[in-house]
Protein backbone atom coordinates (compact mmCIF):
# COMPACT_ATOMS: atom_id res chain seq x y z
CA UNK A 1 0.00 0.00 0.00
CA UNK A 2 2.78 2.42 -0.89
CA UNK A 3 4.45 2.48 2.51
CA UNK A 4 1.22 2.53 4.55
CA UNK A 5 0.38 -0.16 7.10
CA UNK A 6 -3.22 -0.82 8.16
CA UNK A 7 -3.48 -2.07 11.76
CA UNK A 8 -6.05 -4.53 13.03
CA UNK A 9 -9.47 -3.18 13.99
CA UNK A 10 -10.48 -3.43 17.61
CA UNK A 11 -13.72 -2.75 19.44
CA UNK A 12 -14.45 -1.22 22.84
CA UNK A 13 -17.74 -1.61 24.72
CA UNK A 14 -18.74 0.26 27.85
CA UNK A 15 -21.71 0.90 30.07
CA UNK A 16 -22.27 4.55 31.03
CA UNK A 17 -20.51 4.44 34.40
CA UNK A 18 -17.45 2.59 33.11
CA UNK A 19 -17.16 4.88 30.09
CA UNK A 20 -17.38 8.05 32.21
CA UNK A 21 -14.72 6.75 34.62
CA UNK A 22 -12.41 5.69 31.79
CA UNK A 23 -12.79 9.06 30.04
CA UNK A 24 -12.10 11.00 33.25
CA UNK A 25 -8.97 8.90 33.78
CA UNK A 26 -7.75 9.81 30.27
CA UNK A 27 -8.59 13.50 30.34
CA UNK A 28 -5.97 16.13 31.13
CA UNK A 29 -8.72 18.58 32.15
CA UNK A 30 -12.00 18.15 34.03
CA UNK A 31 -14.72 16.84 31.72
CA UNK A 32 -17.71 18.99 32.54
CA UNK A 33 -20.80 18.19 30.48
CA UNK A 34 -18.81 15.99 28.12
CA UNK A 35 -21.00 14.00 25.79
CA UNK A 36 -20.73 10.26 25.28
CA UNK A 37 -19.12 10.76 21.86
CA UNK A 38 -16.35 12.82 23.48
CA UNK A 39 -15.85 10.17 26.15
CA UNK A 40 -15.70 7.41 23.53
CA UNK A 41 -13.20 9.43 21.52
CA UNK A 42 -10.89 9.95 24.50
CA UNK A 43 -10.82 6.30 25.55
CA UNK A 44 -10.50 5.10 21.95
CA UNK A 45 -7.57 7.36 21.15
CA UNK A 46 -5.94 6.44 24.47
CA UNK A 47 -6.16 2.75 23.55
CA UNK A 48 -4.72 3.40 20.09
CA UNK A 49 -1.80 5.44 21.43
CA UNK A 50 -1.00 3.33 24.51
CA UNK A 51 2.74 2.62 24.66
CA UNK A 52 3.27 4.23 21.24
CA UNK A 53 5.93 6.86 20.52
CA UNK A 54 4.94 10.50 20.01
CA UNK A 55 4.33 11.02 16.30
CA UNK A 56 2.20 13.57 14.43
CA UNK A 57 -1.27 12.01 14.45
CA UNK A 58 -4.64 12.76 12.91
CA UNK A 59 -7.99 11.31 13.97
CA UNK A 60 -10.77 10.49 11.50
CA UNK A 61 -14.03 9.90 13.30
CA UNK A 62 -17.54 8.89 12.31
CA UNK A 63 -20.82 7.99 13.95
CA UNK A 64 -24.21 6.65 12.87
CA UNK A 65 -25.99 8.38 15.73
CA UNK A 66 -24.37 11.74 15.09
CA UNK A 67 -24.85 15.07 16.76
CA UNK A 68 -28.50 15.51 15.76
CA UNK A 69 -29.63 12.28 17.39
CA UNK A 70 -27.65 13.04 20.54
CA UNK A 71 -29.12 16.57 20.61
CA UNK A 72 -32.62 15.12 20.27
CA UNK A 73 -31.91 12.83 23.20
CA UNK A 74 -30.75 15.82 25.30
CA UNK A 75 -33.98 17.68 24.53
CA UNK A 76 -36.12 14.62 25.30
CA UNK A 77 -34.28 13.97 28.57
CA UNK A 78 -34.67 17.60 29.63
CA UNK A 79 -38.38 17.65 28.76
CA UNK A 80 -38.94 14.48 30.78
CA UNK A 81 -36.98 15.99 33.68
CA UNK A 82 -38.88 19.28 33.19
CA UNK A 83 -35.67 21.26 33.02
CA UNK A 84 -34.72 24.06 30.67
CA UNK A 85 -31.81 23.20 28.34
CA UNK A 86 -28.61 25.18 28.67
CA UNK A 87 -26.38 26.06 25.72
CA UNK A 88 -23.66 23.87 27.21
CA UNK A 89 -25.99 20.86 27.02
CA UNK A 90 -26.11 21.26 23.25
CA UNK A 91 -22.41 22.08 22.91
CA UNK A 92 -21.59 18.82 24.66
CA UNK A 93 -23.36 16.93 21.86
CA UNK A 94 -21.10 18.31 19.13
CA UNK A 95 -18.42 15.75 18.26
CA UNK A 96 -15.97 18.28 16.84
CA UNK A 97 -15.69 19.93 20.27
CA UNK A 98 -14.08 16.71 21.47
CA UNK A 99 -10.94 18.01 19.76
CA UNK A 100 -10.24 20.33 22.71
CA UNK A 101 -9.85 17.75 25.52
CA UNK A 102 -8.33 15.32 23.02
CA UNK A 103 -5.54 17.71 22.00
CA UNK A 104 -4.94 18.72 25.63
CA UNK A 105 -4.41 15.08 26.60
CA UNK A 106 -2.62 14.01 23.41
CA UNK A 107 -0.53 16.89 22.00
CA UNK A 108 0.57 14.67 19.10
CA UNK A 109 -2.97 14.89 17.66
CA UNK A 110 -2.86 17.74 15.18
CA UNK A 111 -6.13 17.16 13.29
CA UNK A 112 -9.59 15.78 14.01
CA UNK A 113 -12.13 15.27 11.25
CA UNK A 114 -15.68 14.21 12.10
CA UNK A 115 -17.79 12.65 9.37
CA UNK A 116 -21.43 11.62 9.74
CA UNK A 117 -21.65 7.90 9.11
CA UNK A 118 -23.47 6.70 6.01
CA UNK A 119 -25.77 3.68 5.93
CA UNK A 120 -23.05 1.74 4.12
CA UNK A 121 -20.58 0.89 6.89
CA UNK A 122 -18.08 -0.79 4.56
CA UNK A 123 -18.03 2.23 2.23
CA UNK A 124 -17.51 4.61 5.15
CA UNK A 125 -14.54 2.63 6.46
CA UNK A 126 -13.05 2.58 2.95
CA UNK A 127 -13.41 6.38 2.71
CA UNK A 128 -11.72 6.88 6.09
CA UNK A 129 -8.90 4.49 5.20
CA UNK A 130 -8.40 6.19 1.82
CA UNK A 131 -8.30 9.63 3.42
CA UNK A 132 -5.89 8.37 6.10
CA UNK A 133 -3.63 6.89 3.41
CA UNK A 134 -3.71 10.16 1.42
CA UNK A 135 -2.83 12.25 4.48
CA UNK A 136 0.02 9.91 5.39
CA UNK A 137 1.47 9.88 1.87
CA UNK A 138 1.15 13.68 1.62
CA UNK A 139 3.09 14.07 4.87
CA UNK A 140 0.24 15.67 6.85
CA UNK A 141 0.80 13.14 9.64
CA UNK A 142 2.73 9.97 10.42
CA UNK A 143 -0.16 8.09 11.98
CA UNK A 144 -3.94 8.21 11.47
CA UNK A 145 -6.54 6.83 13.84
CA UNK A 146 -9.83 5.85 12.22
CA UNK A 147 -12.79 5.41 14.55
CA UNK A 148 -16.51 4.83 14.71
CA UNK A 149 -18.18 5.77 18.01
CA UNK A 150 -21.78 4.95 18.86
CA UNK A 151 -24.15 5.33 21.73
CA UNK A 152 -26.31 2.32 20.95
CA UNK A 153 -28.66 2.44 23.89
CA UNK A 154 -29.31 4.07 27.21
CA UNK A 155 -26.36 2.24 28.72
CA UNK A 156 -24.42 0.81 25.75
CA UNK A 157 -21.51 2.65 24.18
CA UNK A 158 -19.23 1.24 21.47
CA UNK A 159 -16.11 2.28 19.64
CA UNK A 160 -14.34 0.63 16.70
CA UNK A 161 -10.80 1.73 15.94
CA UNK A 162 -8.00 1.14 13.46
CA UNK A 163 -4.50 2.62 13.37
CA UNK A 164 -3.06 3.46 9.94
CA UNK A 165 0.67 4.27 9.86
CA UNK A 166 3.53 4.94 7.52
CA UNK A 167 5.16 1.57 6.99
Amino acid sequence: MNGVRMGDMFRQRFNAATLAAAARAQSAVPLRRAGRLTELLLVGVAACLADQPERPTCVLLGSHIGARAVSNRVVTDLIIAREAPFPYDFLATQPILAAVPLQQRFPCVANLLYQPWSDDTELHWQRMQTLARAWLLAGRCERALCGQVETTGENEHDGRWQVVEKG
